[in-house]
């Protein structure tokens, strides 16, 4: 059953899997869910998280980060003999949860040149130059997208007249445009590498560097929005929307003092409700790890409760280094941020991630770290506890890789697979046919249906093909269009291939 209230936000009867109010997830509970009779089902565990969907820049990632998830892992105990569910029973489906609303912060604007009537009076401007600038020129005024061989055009015609500010000027403005085309591509490295043109040209305009720094947070290239937004501090150093940039990019380096320092300067220049949930945010987190020690490597930063948990961080710290390992090889891909992995005592976990009672670890897509609560462990790392690092690995790995657009099916699916759970060792016979024909609903049917689904995908394009899907999702922002180019079909169809081929194979 679903909790009666949300452990975050207090939302009464927030449904069996997500909260619609603050998108906290409950997708899986303590108790083992109904399935058929022995031996038990034993349900996966659950954790999912809100697609970054489209190109919103600043003002997304901070909507995100405001009504984002936390993907829990629970607690894992005896599982109870397995009951079929009648397949008239409501069923319990997991919720969707609601997108963030529209931004408040405008988006990148474009530059507009000065009048080309400004170069009527340069020397050594020929007729046909100025035709090429007065087309650009036209096209730019009139909001049409330039392309990145517009782009070198204007460059061309700034080369052949250096001295001249008003080519200078359209240049840059030409490289912008030509950047915002890139980037509705999703194609942000070229769309960087066209702003940064810009602003080698223009280091003085704080927009254009406010545009960089948008692309980089798309792109997930944190320390790429760092150095944008401080950039474009250096020209207007209260300028608000740059110091909200950089406190997400601080925080999403897990650097969250200086984060905190930096959002409540913007907070002093433009205040804004969204901003001041994200700095309590940022500053419920410092209370809670305060006093932790920590242990970096390059893939990760481990805090913990000082010398009582020293040995069991110690070994966490090896197994996410083998499982960082193991993941980069098996999903051909690598986050590009150290991952931070915080260990608390059993309360301290719960205060810090909002997490129900019945929660055994967390993944938040939104800051992008794993908690878990290890009160009790010793320097040996149980079996349960290592299974629970690569299913929670495994989501930061979708994350990055996708760009927070992966599905709930996807995400889940794969984390158990790379867990090594596999359908036909979970369950027997009876349970494989109440599974395909529809009988086994709610949570438990969504989480072992997701497995069956990635397993579905595996046999279909082997794992090859998840990876060239996870790609694909990252590089369109689209679901549906990443499995038109993997699978030839939209997802909805791949669903329906998937459930047909199971009912065939062990449906009644």
């Amino acid at each position: 059953m679903a909790p009666e209230s949300c452990p975050r936000c207090g939302q009464t009867d927030p449904g069996p899997v997500a909260c619609p109010r603050c998108g906290v997830v409950f997708a899986k509970l303590r108790e083992r869910m109904p399935g058929p009779p022995p031996p038990p089902i034993i349900v996966p565990r659950a954790r999912e998280g809100l697609p970054w969907n489209g190109i919103l820049g600043v003002a997304a990632a901070l909507a995100l980060l405001l009504f984002g998830m936390s993907r829990l892992r629970p607690r894992t105990g005896p599982a109870p003999a397995a009951e079929a569910t009648p397949a008239s029973a409501p069923a319990e489906t997991p919720a969707a949860v609601a997108e963030a609303p529209p931004p408040d912060l405008p988006d990148a604007a474009p530059l507009l040149p000065p009048l080309s009537s400004e170069l009527a009076s340069a020397q050594g401007v020929t007729d046909a130059e100025r035709t090429r600038v007065e087309d650009l020129h036209r096209r730019l005024s009139g909001g049409s997208g330039m392309s990145p061989e517009d782009a070198a055009a204007a460059e061309s015609l700034l080369a052949a007249h250096p001295d001249e500010p008003a080519l200078k000027q359209l240049a840059a403005a030409v490289l912008n445009g030509a950047a915002f085309r890139e980037r509705e591509k999703r194609r942000f490295a070229e769309a960087a590498g066209l702003l940064q043109r810009a602003t080698a040209l223009l280091p003085g305009n704080a927009q254009l560097w406010l545009n960089l720094m948008q692309v980089h947070i798309e792109a997930g290239d944190w320390a790429g929005a760092e150095a944008a937004a401080r950039a474009a501090l250096a020209v207007e150093p209260r300028h608000a929307d740059a110091l909200k940039g950089l406190g997400y990019a601080l925080f999403r380096q897990d650097r969250s003092r200086e984060a905190g320092e930096t959002l409540a300067t913007a907070q002093e220049v433009a205040p804004d409700a969204r901003t001041q949930a994200m700095l309590d945010r940022i500053r419920r987190g410092m209370l809670t790890e305060r006093g932790m020690a920590q242990q970096s490597l390059s893939h990760f930063n481990v805090r913990y409760d000082g010398g009582e948990h020293a040995d069991v961080g110690r070994e966490i710290l090896r197994a996410l280094e083998r499982h960082y390992a193991t993941l980069t090889s098996s999903l051909d891909h690598q986050p590009s941020t150290a991952i931070p992995v915080i260990l608390f005592t059993s309360q301290g976990y719960y205060d810090a991630s909002g997490a129900p009672a019945w929660s055994g670890g967390s993944y938040d897509n939104i800051d992008g770290r794993i908690r878990l609560p290890i009160g009790g462990l010793t320097a040996s790392l149980t079996p349960d506890l290592d299974e629970t690092l690569i299913h929670e690995l495994t989501h930061a790995f979708v994350a990055d890789a996708t760009r927070g657009t992966a599905p709930r099916e996807v995400h889940e699916g794969l984390a158990q697979y790379m867990e090594g759970k596999r359908s036909a060792n979970l369950l027997n016979a009876e349970q494989m046919r109440a599974l395909a024909d529809g009988r086994i609903v709610g949570v438990s049917g969504f989480y072992l249906g997701a497995l069956s689904f990635v397993e579905h995908l595996i046999a279909t394009r082997g794992m090859g093909g998840v990876n060239d899907l996870l790609d694909a999702m990252g590089a369109t922002g689209n679901v549906d269009e990443a499995f038109r180019q993997v699978h030839g079909q939209p997802y909805s169809a791949v669903q329906q291939a998937w459930r047909a081929r199971l009912a065939q194979q062990h449906g009644s």
